[in-house]
Protein backbone atom coordinates (compact mmCIF):
# COMPACT_ATOMS: atom_id res chain seq x y z
CA UNK A 1 0.00 0.00 0.00
CA UNK A 2 1.56 3.39 -0.77
CA UNK A 3 0.14 4.58 1.85
CA UNK A 4 1.64 2.88 4.61
CA UNK A 5 5.29 4.54 5.04
CA UNK A 6 5.35 3.24 8.61
CA UNK A 7 8.26 4.51 11.20
CA UNK A 8 10.30 2.34 12.53
CA UNK A 9 8.31 1.50 15.90
CA UNK A 10 5.33 0.87 13.74
CA UNK A 11 7.19 -2.19 11.59
CA UNK A 12 8.36 -3.35 14.73
CA UNK A 13 4.44 -3.40 15.96
CA UNK A 14 3.51 -5.17 12.84
CA UNK A 15 6.59 -7.79 13.36
CA UNK A 16 5.42 -8.85 16.49
CA UNK A 17 1.84 -8.81 15.79
CA UNK A 18 3.32 -11.13 12.55
CA UNK A 19 5.18 -13.70 14.80
CA UNK A 20 2.41 -13.42 17.28
CA UNK A 21 -0.07 -14.74 15.12
CA UNK A 22 2.45 -17.35 13.23
CA UNK A 23 2.63 -18.80 16.85
CA UNK A 24 -1.22 -19.24 17.17
CA UNK A 25 -2.18 -20.25 14.20
CA UNK A 26 -3.29 -23.88 14.45
CA UNK A 27 -4.58 -26.32 11.63
CA UNK A 28 -7.90 -24.77 11.62
CA UNK A 29 -7.28 -21.06 11.71
CA UNK A 30 -4.26 -19.55 9.76
CA UNK A 31 -2.65 -15.96 9.78
CA UNK A 32 -1.98 -14.96 6.07
CA UNK A 33 -0.47 -10.94 5.51
CA UNK A 34 -2.26 -9.22 2.85
CA UNK A 35 -1.45 -5.85 1.51
CA UNK A 36 -4.79 -6.11 -1.03
CA UNK A 37 -8.95 -6.89 -1.36
CA UNK A 38 -7.52 -8.68 -4.00
CA UNK A 39 -4.98 -11.03 -1.91
CA UNK A 40 -7.56 -11.80 1.04
CA UNK A 41 -9.79 -13.00 -1.85
CA UNK A 42 -7.01 -14.97 -3.60
CA UNK A 43 -6.15 -16.36 0.58
CA UNK A 44 -9.76 -17.33 1.16
CA UNK A 45 -10.47 -19.20 -2.02
CA UNK A 46 -6.89 -20.93 -1.53
CA UNK A 47 -8.82 -22.53 1.55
Amino acid sequence: MSSMDLNAVEKAKIDCAEKLFNTISTANVKYHKVATYQDLIDKMNAV
